[in-house]
């Protein structure tokens, strides 16, 4: 028996999805949520549709033209989808070919930048894994947090003090939340993404660059220093964030690929078997009480690839939405800047 297959590690993971839904449910839904556990309740809510249209009488299924339509338009659609969604996979795979020197700079590249994060956060050891590597950098930035909640009476005016206290208050629910869910064994390097992408953190660099800059004079030393420590922790979470973004989207790429052939090849066979027992003859196939059933489970199998696609698109684009600015650009800075720019025409 493997690790995954412990019955022990699969109800931690469960425990684990049914945490990450109570916090967020519409993060859940678009990014954070199990892909397959996602397409699961889709399919849920279509086969109860279904069954509520086929129960009500509404959908009769005395004619036999339109099941028949309906079975073609789903045997095709779904040979479409796999090939197109398994030739895409090929490809995004084929980028991972590369010559020894462009491999070697790109691990001369890492190895630069986790000595530079090393030096800039005081660690001499990095963690290799990515959700220890991202659970380091926001346990320095919680204690950053923790430094400027404790001086945060420490800036000289009410502006200053206001600032700097609703920036660590905002952080440090996020970054709390982050950590719990990365000490969790049933997280992953997934997750280490996801929820370093459900906050903006070029907003928060951004007021935090804003305080030690244009309003020095309004702190005293002991806040500044943290403060400038927090400013260069959030950008190593950004670039470490957009780091691992391509390892994501490979992976997942490859992993809809492989599902979508384990769920569609049987949604295939059910969806011809069916149609090739509408040639019997004239009349119903089969009785109308066993039509009743078998006609609404095969279409509501031919839709699965459907729903399972879908479940991993709708993550795939809400990623890249997230990371479609390149630091420190951002489209998502106008309440900071308002606010702050009130204070300085004041």
């Amino acid at each position: 028996m493997t690790r995954e297959d412990n019955p022990g590690n699969r109800w931690a993971r469960l425990t684990f999805e049914i945490e990450l839904f109570r916090y967020s449910p519409r993060e859940w839904l678009l990014m954070s949520g199990n892909r397959v556990f996602v397409a699961v309740l889709e399919f849920l809510l279509l086969v109860g549709v279904l069954a509520g249209l086929v129960g009500s009488g509404l959908v009769p299924l005395r004619e036999e033209t339109p099941v028949l339509f309906l079975l073609f338009a789903l045997v095709a659609a779904n040979f479409t989808l796999i090939a197109i969604v398994t030739s895409l996979s090929q490809f995004v795979l084929s980028r991972r070919l590369e010559t020894p020197g462009e491999i070697r700079r790109k691990i001369d590249d890492t190895i630069d930048y986790r000595e530079e994060l090393g030096r800039s956060i005081g660690e001499s050891v990095i963690p290799v894994q990515p959700d220890a590597f991202l659970l380091m950098l926001f346990q320095h930035a919680s204690t950053q947090i923790d430094i400027l909640g404790e001086r945060g009476l420490e800036g000289r005016t009410r502006f200053a003090r206001e600032e700097l206290n609703r920036l660590v208050t905002e952080l440090g629910e996020h970054c709390d939340y982050v950590i719990s869910v990365l000490n969790r064994p049933s997280s992953g390097v997934k997750h280490a993404l996801f929820v370093s992408l459900s906050a903006d953190y070029e907003t928060a660099v951004y007021q935090a660059w804003h305080l030690q800059w244009e309003h020095a004079d309004e702190f005293t030393e002991e806040a500044a220093e943290p403060l400038a420590r927090l400013a260069g922790t959030l950008q190593h979470i950004e670039v470490a964030s957009r780091l691992f973004k391509t390892v994501f989207i490979e992976s997942e790429v490859s992993e809809l690929s492989r599902y979508l052939l384990y769920v569609g090849l049987p949604a295939q066979l059910a969806a011809v078997t069916l149609t090739l027992v509408y040639t019997a003859g004239s009349g119903l196939p089969l009785p109308a009480p066993t039509l009743r059933v078998v006609v609404p489970a095969v279409i509501a199998a031919g839709f699965a690839p459907f729903l399972l696609l879908s479940s991993y698109v709708v993550r795939l684009t809400v990623v890249a939405h997230r990371t479609a600015d390149t630091f420190p650009f951002s489209s998502y800075l106008s309440d900071a800047i308002t606010a702050t720019e009130e204070h300085d025409r004041e």
